[in-house]
């Protein structure tokens, strides 16, 4: 009976030893959704996210690149859609394949994407957040993927969990959000795009832009908001905004926001393309490599 206590414990030390040396046992809790070897090809996968801030089940899509599997650390992309559409807006667009065909030509780093199921709250939830105490609190929605979404996904696949290695952008709805999102965790992203972001104002001068992001704060007593930008982590980001020259209700209002960003000294671009409000599925390639592109 001892014989067999004994060996039962050398054969638990000898499995922590080889987790030690081999894999790292920190590592080893970040790979629940493994693949038995490296992705030969990319992979998309459907799947869906229980969360306490939204009160239900979220669907995702997660791309994973060729070669995925071997314990690198990727990168991560969230990729946000617009409000008439899905998760699905992105892989509908070529999303995967162009990342493949870049990735294939060394012009861009491999990354992971997430497209997570995104609504923006409605009035009626803000109304009921507003007689709660008078205060508007951070939306459930931005709750769901800085607290929830975030976490997971880096404790389920190999993905570099640095601030340097993670972006999130969006179209529409999708850019207003992670335009929002990135401003209040500076902590989490280094770039975000705006794809003719739905920002539902046209004027960012003066302090507006600190007024949209803290409304609750006295932003009036503000006396520098050069020091304000870089106190909150706002010059840590780089920032890729565009819009349409015809019929986009959103570019004057992006054109302001890139102005007040220029003026805070935050790394931004602003690109106008010929045409409206739509997704310009021609700068998907030029999209990527804002985030992993190699020069």
């Amino acid at each position: 009976m001892l014989i067999k206590i004994i060996k039962k414990i050398i054969q638990i030390l000898s499995l922590l030893l080889l987790c030690m040396l081999f894999v790292g046992c920190k590592k080893a809790t970040r790979r629940n959704i493994a693949v038995s070897e490296p992705l030969e090809k990319s992979q998309i996968t459907r799947l869906t996210i229980e969360s306490k801030h939204l009160d239900k089940k979220v669907p995702y899509i997660v791309y994973l690149p060729k070669g995925y599997g071997d314990a690198t650390e990727y990168p991560v992309w969230y990729g946000l859609h617009s409000y008439s559409t899905n998760e699905t807006m992105w892989i509908n667009n070529g999303i995967a394949d162009a990342a493949d065909e870049l990735i294939d030509k060394g012009e861009m780093e491999p990354l992971i994407m997430v497209f997570p199921f995104v609504k923006d709250a409605s009035l009626k939830e803000i109304e009921a957040d507003l007689e709660d105490d008078g205060k508007l609190d951070e939306r459930n929605v931005d709750k769901f993927i800085s607290k929830e979404l975030i976490p997971y996904i880096d404790s389920q696949y190999f993905t570099d969990t640095s601030q340097d290695g993670r972006y999130i952008g969006g179209f529409s709805m999708g850019g207003m959000l992670a335009l929002r999102i990135a401003f209040h965790h500076t902590d989490l992203f280094t770039k975000v795009g705006g794809y003719s972001a739905g920002v539902l104002s046209n004027d960012f001068s003066d302090r507006q832009l600190e007024k949209w992001l803290f409304p609750n704060d006295n932003i009036d007593e503000i006396d520098d908001v050069v020091a304000f930008a870089d106190k909150k982590g706002f010059t840590n980001l780089k920032i890729y905004l565009d819009a349409g020259n015809s019929n986009d209700p959103f570019t004057v209002g992006l054109q302001s926001l890139y102005e007040a960003l220029q003026l805070r000294n935050i790394s931004s671009e602003f690109t106008i393309y010929d045409g409206g409000h739509s997704l310009q599925t021609d700068f998907i390639n030029d999209y990527l490599k804002f985030y992993t592109g190699i020069e």
